[in-house]
């Protein structure tokens, strides 16, 4: 008895499509041994995005989740250098915590807030509440939508004009 083929869903279209170069890719930034682990780490948070329909560009989703992943990789590394740590459980490097922020990190941190909370307030209130309900709240653009009466696609169109004027804004007050 033949089974009917399926469609190859789009994960699966993806990864026959892209894996070889993202493995080439991942060897290069995190090393040979370490290449698998990174593009299927790539591919399961990619699986696991919230609003997959959200991301432009998959491909480029996955490039940039790799090269995150073997910086992550490289300061892991790093801190069981120079600790001595030989472990296997990245989970007791994930457990170390600073007691508290460093005086100057704290500042800087709320001079931050304060730039971001004066840059919001140049936004018009409907595209300032969309973006923080998208971005700190964790809304979809549905649910945003029905919280402020508008519609899912000009939730959307709100939250990218907020985000690029915030872009804008901290990337003017940075020089």
């Amino acid at each position: 008895m033949l089974v009917p083929k399926s469609k190859p869903s789009l994960f699966d279209r993806l990864f026959q499509r892209h894996s070889q170069e993202l493995r080439a890719f991942a060897g290069l930034r995190g090393g040979n041994e370490f290449a698998e682990d990174l593009v299927q780490e790539a591919y399961l948070r990619l699986m696991q995005h919230p609003e997959p329909e959200s991301i432009d560009n998959a491909r480029a989703f996955l490039y940039r989740t790799i090269a995150n992943l073997s910086v992550d990789q490289h300061r892991r590394q790093s801190v069981r250098d120079r600790f001595h740590i030989e472990t296997d459980d990245d989970q007791a490097l994930h457990d170390i915590t600073a007691a508290e922020p460093l005086p100057e990190d704290q500042l800087a941190s709320e001079q931050e807030l304060q730039s971001l909370n004066r840059i919001l307030l140049e936004l018009p209130e409907t595209a300032r509440n969309a973006f923080v309900l998208y971005r700190l709240e964790g809304l979809s653009h549905k649910e945003i939508g029905h919280r402020l009466g508008i519609s899912e696609r000009n939730s959307v169109r709100l939250v990218g004009f907020a985000a690029q004027h915030v872009l804008l804004r901290f990337d003017s007050t940075d020089d």
